[in-house]
């Protein structure tokens, strides 16, 4: 990924969930019914956000 002030840089991309409320309460739940999404991972069955933190080379935040 290239910045507009450098001439070349490494990005990093991570990503992590950010759960919404538990398994057992996913039909019940009403507040972010729009938005976030429900699936299955190595974990089991998940109802959360997905947040994905992009960084350079030297630790600066890029996008999150």
């Amino acid at each position: 990924m290239l910045l507009p002030h450098s001439r070349l840089s490494l990005a990093f991309v991570d990503s992590s969930k950010l759960q919404v409320c538990h398994n057992l309460r996913i039909f019940k739940h009403q507040v972010f019914k729009g938005t976030s999404k429900r699936g299955k991972g190595t974990m089991g069955w998940f109802y959360d956000f997905k947040l994905y933190l992009i960084i350079n080379d030297q630790g600066g935040i890029i996008s999150v």
